[in-house]
């Protein structure tokens, strides 16, 4: 082959590799961009809600209800779990759950330098968990019983949209107030999924399983103390802790958060070892590459890139490995089918006449009056008692409008409906959730952006 035939080949194969970046890119980053997760959430909603109210759609909607129980000749009911609903809600989101313990115990270990900035969004989140509870049994008080516990539909937030809006409005609030207000989002969120996982068991408690998920956290805490650096052993004693959790009664996904906060957060590193192996092992990939052979064919490339990332693996703390593992699956895998399965809302005269009944205006102005004003005042009171300071370059305003967005319940309000209204005889209260949830979102969404909108001038510098 002379020169120019070999010109030209290089020269097409460089115009496929273009022409296939081309493609691929767009995709690349439309994975990675923190709006996707919000836009494929309301996107299944959408069908979710479509699919409830029309005809011609029933059998979506009805999908979620076919049984899928797992029977054992040994034992009938060795997993309490009979329906597809179940096992997304009890299963999948469980990983969802182990992702936000990560992100907060990442937060508060790694990111948060200063206590003062650790108390402030503590502080906050107890505002916004305690004014929706208030108000809720204050708009609910002499109703019915079976009402009294939806107090924990005013309390979540639903973190995809939040985040997305404050994604948005990015050019008006600094990034301090941002993790902020994800942080006080996360909080209030797993809080709430552990106050009422164990105040309203799935069944009967059976404290044999919580003295046996009692001796599993004790291992996962001593992996974590010695800090075990390799998935299995969390992930083969989370599997069991799962188990044994949901057996216990208690809700499962309780399992998750417990396991994330037991990851290690830290570890034992020598720079200038790790530094000094990483040179070699690239100066030997160096000596190894051949641009006449492709890397499937090289095997000593093969060898020195894998063994540039077990080096990798080893430098890098287990718990930003297991969040960037997770974070794929949760946003575009469980939180869209979970949408799919719950999202659900039968929209007709019988449920739009409920919304004057006291549970929706609890729920409506726990969400869009307690939160802002919970999250804003306990701030405040924090900052001015010298007990957290406010996140650098943050402005009273921005806090204001970040706190009516945290009133953006949608996902979680509707997952906490789930644990709280369960069964054949509270089915209208948990449509009714559900519906309050959404006009609650939306409201609160179209509050907090004018707010911010109107109030907070552009930074002058600004990072996304």
């Amino acid at each position: 082959m002379n020169n120019k035939s070999r010109v030209a080949r290089a020269r097409r194969v460089l115009i496929q590799r273009q022409s296939a970046q081309n493609i691929i890119s767009p995709f690349a980053k439309f994975l990675k961009h923190q709006t996707t997760g919000g836009a494929l959430l309301l996107a299944f909603s959408a069908v979710a809600i479509a699919a409830a109210n029309t005809p011609s759609l029933q059998w979506l909607h009805s999908f979620w209800d076919k049984d899928l129980t797992l029977t054992f000749s040994f034992n009938a009911s060795f997993l309490p779990l009979h329906t597809v609903r179940e096992w997304i809600n009890s299963g999948l989101m469980t990983i969802f759950f182990f992702f936000l313990g990560l992100e907060i115990k990442r937060e508060m270990v790694i990111e948060w330098v200063s206590s003062r900035n650790v108390w402030l969004p503590i502080f906050a989140a107890v505002g916004g968990l305690v004014a929706p509870v208030a108000i809720y049994f204050t708009a609910t008080f002499g109703a019915e019983a079976e009402t009294a516990s939806g107090w924990g539909i005013a309390t979540t937030t639903g973190l995809a949209f939040t985040v997305c809006l404050l994604t948005l409005l990015r050019s008006r609030i600094s990034q301090g107030v941002k993790a902020f207000i994800t942080s006080v989002a996360i909080i209030d969120t797993l809080v709430t999924v552990v106050a009422i996982s164990i105040l309203y068991p799935s069944h009967a408690i059976y404290f044999g399983f919580l003295i046996a998920a009692a001796v599993i956290v004790c291992a996962l805490t001593l992996l974590g103390r010695l800090r075990v650096n390799y998935a299995f052993p969390y992930l083969a004693l989370g599997i069991l802790l799962w188990f044994v959790v949901l057996r216990s009664g208690v809700h499962a996904t309780i399992a998750g958060i417990i396991l994330a906060l037991t990851i290690p957060s830290r570890i034992k590193i020598n720079q200038i070892r790790f530094y000094a192996r990483s040179k070699f092992m690239l100066e030997k990939f160096k000596e190894a590459y051949n641009t006449s052979t492709p890397l499937l064919k090289n095997e000593l490339e093969q060898k020195q890139i894998g063994n540039i990332q077990r080096e990798i693996n080893r430098a890098t703390p287990f718990i930003l490995r297991a969040e960037n593992a997770a974070y794929p699956w949760v946003h575009f895998c469980i939180m869209p089918l979970f949408a799919l399965a719950n999202v659900g809302i039968l929209i007709n005269p019988a449920s739009v006449g409920m919304l004057a009944s006291a549970t929706a205006i609890g729920i409506f102005l726990g969400l869009v009056v307690g939160k802002p004003v919970g999250i804003t005042l306990m701030s405040l009171i924090a900052v001015r008692l010298k007990l957290a300071s406010l996140p650098e370059k943050a402005r009273w305003a921005e806090i204001a409008g970040g706190s009516m967005l945290a009133g953006m319940g949608f996902s979680m309000s509707i997952f906490a409906g789930t644990v709280v209204f369960r069964g054949i005889d509270v089915v209208d209260l948990h449509n009714l959730g559900k519906l309050v949830t959404l006009i609650s979102t939306l409201f609160a969404a179209l509050c907090g952006y004018v707010l911010i909108a109107a109030t907070c001038k552009k930074h002058t510098s600004h990072t996304s």
